[in-house]
């Protein structure tokens, strides 16, 4: 697998999870939730899940990153 399909596919994984926890924000706001206050304990976990989504591919973008600059010194 190349470095950029890594790259993308952490990519995608940051989009997703942002997309997901803006989702999860709109129905903690929204006036079903604010009838039904068992959605929060759902929203709020789920949010959770995306954050920890967008935190584990931002951490490959950065061993990414480090392999390549390794790869780079060497070279040099």
């Amino acid at each position: 697998m190349s470095d950029n399909s890594i790259l993308a596919i952490a990519q995608t994984g940051i989009q997703t999870g942002l997309a997901g926890m803006k989702k999860n924000a709109a129905t903690i706001a929204s006036k079903e939730a604010a009838e039904n206050p068992s959605l929060h304990l759902n929203e709020i976990v789920d949010m959770k899940m995306n954050q920890y989504q967008v935190l584990a591919s931002g951490k490959v973008i950065e061993t990414v990153d480090e392999i390549l600059g390794s790869m780079l010194d060497e070279k040099t």
